[in-house]
């Protein structure tokens, strides 16, 4: 039963917004989860007409001092799209989900997408017209553009393309002040931004060890914090702006509308499994890989592709062999040759179990991404009384550490008493580490915390990042200061500071000191 406070703020909105108001059970439950290990119940989720809705919305919370949580697709690990006060989620209407103003120069084009659309979509959209987003998120099929935006999304080929933000030109918002800003238009960007961010800007550059720290990664594959590399050039104030809200995670504003570029659709393509009898060795082939002017290199655990070929029909280019796997992808003129050569080199030094299988056509590589895509759902209850839990699951490394990196982490587990399935993006250093927990053990919440604390430990021991490509949250708030260091942490709050002064809008998903085992799912608790 709703408290009387609850049910006062309910029946406001109900007059306010064009949208429906959901409070009853069904819908609390739903969007008081995600795909994390975290449950918050919200006060009520609303579900926008348009961005006039929004703006009302905003509005609104700003002057009852009720927190706003944007939520795209749900699809996320580390607790950033819940919240106790209001849950902002898109319905599938006619607007949220339209694709427009699509155009072409030379080999890009450009397309604007509401908020709303899914992931899949724009890709089909954009295929159709010889056009792709090399962006290409392993859950697209549940994840939406404003998700991918807040996450500083990126996927496989970010090797060779790099992340969403490399691609995204402007951004729609509302910003805690309820104003509509549109950041291809200077005239609707508030002074107090311009002056603010400038200031900024220029304090952090003059700030040579914070500098250079952030220079020192810019090549570096990470969406953790906010995108203080924005600040190293010359960027127009509306670009900046927009740069800033990748990997924001729904902390600076609400997002309606983004206009992305796309580049002209890769049709040659090849790709070579390499199996390895060390994972290990698979990561020290990986840095050589790197030379080769390749587009993905994918990873894939011996006891990942145990679960993978168990619970899917594998295409038979996967090795049948109880082995790791490197996956490698090819683009343009004389992709194939070059993919042979490659082959033929790994053989000659004799890292490779056995010859690399080729997959040259359309079909076939297509198959092995299917495969590759549906690990993510698979690990997730490979056994009764385990769960791959998303407690370490993006973690980055620079690639020249990454072998050492996977010695020593494979020691933690084994440490822990642990399997982990391990996969991911190697050619970025970027891997999806998801231990097997036993839920009949006790301490669930200590046995989190110990690893948790180990592995990042691990990971700032060797230079990299909590989140490489998902984005922040509760899961990884606490060691936000441990990865970036005290200056940059406090230019980062002070990102925050400008554009939400009240913390309105997802708080404690950037700034937390909380225990990350705080708010768990009940279920997972249980025997």
């Amino acid at each position: 039963m709703m408290q009387p406070a609850t049910t006062l703020i309910v029946k406001k909105l109900q007059e306010l917004v064009r949208g429906r108001v959901a409070v009853d059970e069904k819908s609390l439950k739903i969007f008081s989860r995600d795909q994390s290990i975290y449950e918050l119940e919200p006060r009520a989720v609303v579900l926008p007409e348009d961005p006039e809705d929004v703006g009302r919305l905003v509005e609104f919370a700003a002057k009852e001092a009720i927190p706003l949580t944007p939520r795209g697709g749900g699809s996320g690990t580390a607790g950033s799209a819940l919240g106790r006060g209001l849950v902002i989620a898109l319905p599938e209407n006619e607007f949220w989900g339209k694709i427009s103003d699509f155009s072409t120069a030379q080999n890009s084009a450009r397309v604007s997408a509401n908020a709303g659309v899914y992931h899949n979509d724009l890709q089909a959209f954009l295929k159709q017209r010889g056009f792709f987003l090399p962006a290409d998120v392993t859950s697209a099929n549940i994840s939406r553009i404003s998700g991918n935006i807040a996450t500083k999304a990126s996927g496989p080929h970010a090797l060779k393309h790099g992340a969403i933000d490399r691609f995204l030109e402007h951004v729609e918002f509302f910003t805690a002040q309820g104003e509509f800003v549109e950041t291809a238009d200077e005239t609707t960007i508030p002074e107090r931004f311009k002056q603010k961010l400038e200031d900024l800007g220029q304090r952090l550059r003059a700030d040579e060890s914070a500098r250079k720290f952030l220079e020192s990664r810019k090549g570096f594959k990470t969406s953790s914090g906010y995108n203080l590399f924005a600040f190293l050039g010359s960027l127009p104030i509306g670009q900046l702006i927009a740069q800033l809200f990748a990997g924001s995670v729904g902390t600076l504003g609400v997002i309606t509308r983004a206009v992305l570029r796309a580049e002209a659709y890769e049709h040659e393509r090849a790709a070579m499994l390499a199996s390895f009898a060390d994972l290990a060795e698979a990561g020290r082939v990986v840095h050589s890989l790197r030379e080769q002017n390749v587009a993905a290199i994918e990873l894939i655990s011996r006891e990942t592709l145990r679960i993978l070929r168990e619970q899917s029909g594998l295409s038979g280019f996967f090795p049948a062999k109880d082995a790791h796997m490197l996956m490698v992808e090819m683009t343009g003129p004389e992709c194939r040759d070059r993919i042979e050569k490659l082959a033929v080199l790994l053989q000659q030094d004799g890292r490779g179990m056995s010859p690399p299988a080729i997959a040259a056509n359309e079909e076939e590589i297509e198959e092995l991404w299917t495969a590759r895509k549906q690990i993510l759902w698979l690990v997730q209850n490979p056994k009764p009384g385990l769960r791959a839990l998303a407690v370490v699951n993006d973690v980055g490394v620079p690639p020249v550490h990454l072998a050492a990196f996977i010695t020593d982490v494979e020691k933690i587990f084994k440490d822990h008493g642990l399997i982990s399935l391990m996969y991911g993006h190697a050619g970025e250093g970027n891997l999806h580490l998801r231990p097997l927990f036993d839920m009949a053990l006790p301490d669930l919440r200590g046995r989190i915390k110990r690893l948790a604390d180990e592995v990042y430990a691990t990971v700032f021991r060797y230079g990299g990042t909590v989140t490489a490509e998902h984005g922040m949250g509760r899961l990884r708030a606490p060691y936000l200061k441990q990865e970036w260091g005290e200056q940059l942490y406090n230019y980062m709050r002070e990102v925050k500071s400008i554009f939400d002064p009240q913390d309105l809008f997802n708080p404690g998903v950037m700034f937390s000191n909380a225990p990350i085992t705080d708010d768990m799912r009940p279920d997972l608790l249980e025997p």
